[in-house]
């Protein structure tokens, strides 16, 4: 009777883990690396993603279809684990500050992008 069923209710799964941990980490983002000598990265880090965000929006529909639902939907989620990723390293605070600055700025930029393309997926 349901055909798709079980494909609605594993990708319905996913996105509960994922936004889940998005969520949580852009919560403690700011404060954690605030109190690891960051400053106020986390903050820069959520207004590039943001910023990005909405320059993408723009062209993400063309970027869907070209490249296909299927396609948009796993590139936007590998973006979104990539930025839950860069926080890893300044939890490790055993590399150069400099360093992991511009490798959490270019996480939210680049989950920027996929945030655009995964919500119009």
């Amino acid at each position: 009777m349901y055909a798709n069923l079980d494909r609605l209710l594993l990708l319905s799964f996913g996105f509960f883990l994922l936004f889940s941990a998005f969520g949580t980490a852009q919560g403690l983002a700011a404060k954690v690396l605030q109190q690891n000598g960051f400053k106020n990265l986390g903050f820069h880090s959520l207004s590039m993603l943001y910023l990005t965000f909405g320059v993408f929006s723009l062209f993400s529909s063309i970027i869907v279809t070209k490249c296909g639902m299927k396609t948009s939907l796993v590139l936007g989620s590998l973006c979104y684990a990539v930025y839950i990723a860069s926080f890893i390293l300044a939890a490790m605070g055993t590399i150069n500050h400099n360093l992991i600055r511009g490798l959490i700025l270019a996480a939210a930029a680049l989950n920027g992008f996929g945030a655009s393309i995964l919500w119009v997926a």
